[in-house]
């Protein structure tokens, strides 16, 4: 039997690609710091000036300050002073980004929702392209 964090981190670089696409530019640098069970990713690419992103994923219902200042400290890289920087939060639907600073974007994860405080995977029924269904996910 796998680990549930094996499944979690692909869906999180399924996300990460969807949101940051080859096909446009975007390279993942490296392997992602980790924080505790959050990761922390750079990616960046070259369209006339260097743009670069430091996209911070979570599983967590409320984003804590240690992931937030981890993130914004992207901004102080030598790739980010080269160009432009941004920060991006990817997070389940339903989580409390109510205390994010501006600077920061948040992006919505397609597979999975907080209902309450239960963390559930969203997917697709086979052959269908109507609403997804959702099952509880473990944490």
């Amino acid at each position: 039997m796998g680990y549930s964090g094996d499944i979690m981190h692909d869906i999180v670089q399924k996300e990460l690609k969807r949101n940051y696409p080859a096909s446009e530019g975007w390279v993942i640098s490296g392997d992602p710091k980790r924080i505790g069970n959050d990761e922390i990713f750079s990616v960046s690419r070259r369209r006339g000036s260097n743009q670069v992103a430091t996209v911070a994923a979570t599983f967590g219902r409320i984003v804590g300050p240690g992931l937030v200042s981890a993130m914004l400290e992207g901004k102080a890289t030598p790739a980010a002073s080269k160009g432009t920087w941004h920060a991006c939060l990817l997070v389940p639907q339903g989580t409390d980004v109510s205390g994010l600073p501006d600077e920061v974007r948040v992006i919505f994860m397609r597979s999975f929702r907080y209902e309450g405080k239960d963390l559930l995977w969203l997917k697709r029924p086979v052959g269908s392209q109507v609403a997804p269904q959702s099952t509880q996910a473990s944490t």
